[in-house]
């Protein structure tokens, strides 16, 4: 939006204020990131090839993100600090947000759109239908990435500031299609897994799977619903506070890596659901994204019980039970070896 300098010493808060948000909220996730990625390259070995290669790929993506944002924040903060016109001038690293946003989408929700289409039967009409919004939202993504490096950004004289308003931001369609096929994406993806599971509820009988289909459901609502949520505030945000302030810009850098967690959750999800977790406990939950465990505890638990009065010591030594009780809910069978 065109800003005058008066404007900007009167409000930073509206302008620099959403981008330390931003990167506040981009460590964070950057956090959360690294710890499931760790925990998904424990069992990365049952994982197809193409699953690993796509996981490295966003990951990779994800990383060089919270780099350059990094190197945005330095830039405003320290090397241009104080300079009231610097802090608003969109360098290279802020005009490929939406190129780099959707590097980390469009992966995740191929991935998605693979499982949706083997779970139709192969179903043309369903690939051909979400891979054109998939189609869509990259070609114009890119598009909206080429348009940002022709657009100066800076603040407006004051000369034309007394001669009338500021002129008014006229809103990119080309930017409103791109967050639009991604939330739509999301809303369909999402619809036809937890249709599918529905539908298969009907022919279950037995408590053990219901309770596995119900964590299955559960598990796609938190990893399609904060990406989702967020596109649609993407939008929101942008069509009503483009000439107002920089908050839109903050949904917009969180995203890609809301769509890389997403991934993460229903990887490592799929795989705690596969080992048997300990019923009652799941790391599929928000409040455990960040903090799931994988490093075993081990117990020596002695085994040398006298039955009446004769030992069952060995002459070499004790016998002793080792029992590996995972604190990661990825796996909890419960394994013992003998300890000579």
């Amino acid at each position: 939006m065109p800003l005058s300098l008066a404007g900007l010493e009167a409000h930073p808060g509206r302008y620099i204020g959403p981008q330390l948000v931003s990167l506040a909220l981009e460590a964070i996730l950057t956090g959360i990131v690294i710890n499931q990625s760790l925990t998904f390259w424990e069992r990365a070995e049952r994982e197809r090839a193409v699953v690993r290669t796509l996981v490295s790929f966003v990951t990779i993506v994800a990383f060089f993100q919270s780099g350059i944002r990094f190197y945005a924040a330095w830039r405003l903060f320290v090397e241009d600090f104080g300079n009231w016109i610097s802090s608003v001038l969109f360098v290279w690293a802020d005009k490929i947000q939406s190129t780099t946003t959707v590097l980390m989408a469009a992966p995740v929700q191929g991935f998605l759109i693979w499982r949706c289409w083997t779970l139709f039967n192969r179903s043309r009409f369903v690939l051909v239908s979400l891979l054109a919004l998939l189609l869509a939202q990259l070609v114009s993504s890119i598009i909206v990435t080429v348009q940002t490096f022709q657009i100066h950004f800076g603040v407006v004289p004051q000369a034309e500031v007394e001669a009338g308003p500021l002129p008014k931001v006229p809103i990119s369609p080309t930017f409103v299609l791109s967050l639009t096929c991604s939330a739509v994406l999301d809303v369909l993806v999402t619809g036809i897994l937890l249709a599918f599971l529905a539908r298969s509820k009907q022919h279950v009988t037995s408590s053990r799977f219901r309770r596995i289909l119900r964590r299955l459901t559960v598990m796609i609502w938190e990893a399609a619903l904060p990406p989702c949520v967020c596109a649609v505030m993407t939008v929101l945000t942008y069509l009503t506070l483009v000439n107002k302030n920089y908050w839109d810009l903050t949904f917009q850098a969180i995203l890609g890596k809301l769509y890389v967690v997403s991934l993460f959750v229903t990887l490592n999800g799929r795989a705690d659901l596969q080992d048997g977790p300990v019923p009652g406990f799941s790391t599929n939950h928000p409040s455990n994204l960040g903090w799931a465990l994988s490093t075993p505890i081990r117990v020596d638990i002695p085994t040398d019980i006298e039955r009446g009065g004769v030992s069952m010591r060995h002459a070499q030594g004790d016998d002793s039970s080792a029992v590996n009780t995972p604190t990661d809910p990825s796996g909890t069978a419960v394994s013992s070896e003998k300890a000579t």
